[in-house]
């Protein structure tokens, strides 16, 4: 839920930046181009996903992570330096874009211009073709993504998600949701059990903090003891772009729309109590909880860091 046309000027150079440095860290990682089909299920209409894969030299299979895209699309200082960052510590890294393959720039003013099931269903698709690459361990492949990314590297884990997607049992390694949005959550909050990583800000006023610790409390609940979760004091959304916080007066934001997603995926909004048919959801939502405006940005290299420093930890303490 990132707007890039702020960011625009700030993206280019980094880009020059890092084609300055580039030959070091071509040292480390080989970057190929991937295309695929995405997952064939419910209301997911075909498309070839394209996708960069950052694979470390090894002379062993590697463990990999699937990077979704942001609501901003794939931007270099969020996607890219995840990927970056990852690869360089031996993990494997393939950023996925569900974007441009349907011609659409970013959803920031439009959350269904590409829904997250969509997204979700090309995450399992890149999840496929990854464990059939005899250069990545089909048994250490995870999720992460940052805001409309870590919402899907979220629902990935869900298990009444399995059924709709008809995936049968492909399941990721573990999840990393970096500022997901928590506020709709899946009454049914079983998980596949695998580790989940929340990664949230505190001062976040479009994807809050709180519903996050409330529902890693729930997951937990279920039955999954491999949920934690870290707050980043003093953080905005998207702490990776450095610089002044910005407010994005045109972004959607459905902080106020806090429900509980039944089965057949109905929801039962907070406020109200009121029961909204799944086919209705969205026209509901932006009549009656939708707002706009939300503040991004203003994080720091430290801050960066820490949290980078944090993502390598985990993915080092469950083997990858």
């Amino acid at each position: 839920m990132l707007a890039s046309r702020h960011w625009m000027l700030v993206i280019c150079i980094t880009m020059l930046n890092i084609a300055l440095t580039y030959p070091a860290f071509a040292k480390s990682a080989i970057l190929e181009q991937l295309k695929f089909d995405t997952n064939p299920a419910p209301d997911v209409a075909p498309v070839k996903i394209t996708a960069t894969l950052y694979l470390p030299q090894s002379d062993k299979s590697v463990a990999a992570m699937v990077i979704i895209n942001s609501s901003g699309g794939v931007l270099d200082q969020i996607e890219g330096h995840y990927a970056r960052s990852i690869s360089q510590n031996g993990i494997a890294a393939l950023v996925v874009d569900s974007f441009r393959p349907r011609k659409v720039l970013n959803t920031n003013e439009n959350q269904e211009l590409v829904n997250s099931w969509v997204m979700e269903n090309d995450a399992f698709a890149a999840l496929a073709e990854l464990k059939k690459d005899k250069r990545i361990d089909p048994t250490r492949i995870g999720i992460m993504g940052v805001s409309k990314g870590g919402l899907v590297a979220q629902n990935s884990a869900m298990m009444v998600r399995r059924e709709l997607r008809r995936t049968g049992s492909l399941a990721f390694a573990l999840h990393v949701p970096i500022v997901p949005d928590c506020v709709g959550q899946f009454r049914n909050a079983a998980t596949t059990g695998r580790p989940i990583f929340y990664m949230v800000a505190e001062l976040d006023d479009l994807t809050p903090a709180k519903p996050c610790v409330e529902y890693a409390d729930r997951m937990k609940a279920a039955g999954n003891s491999r949920v934690s979760i870290k707050i980043y004091p003093g953080q905005h959304h998207a702490w990776e772009l450095s610089g002044p916080v910005i407010h994005m007066k045109k972004s959607e934001n459905y902080s106020a729309c806090a429900a509980m997603i039944e089965d057949n995926g109905d929801r039962t909004m907070k406020a109200n109590n009121k029961s909204i048919g799944g086919w209705n959801v969205g026209k509901w939502m932006k009549q009656n909880c939708i707002t706009r405006g939300a503040h991004v940005g203003g994080g720091t290299e430290k801050q960066k860091k820490q949290a980078t420093d944090d993502l390598i930890a985990f993915l080092k303490q469950n083997g990858f």
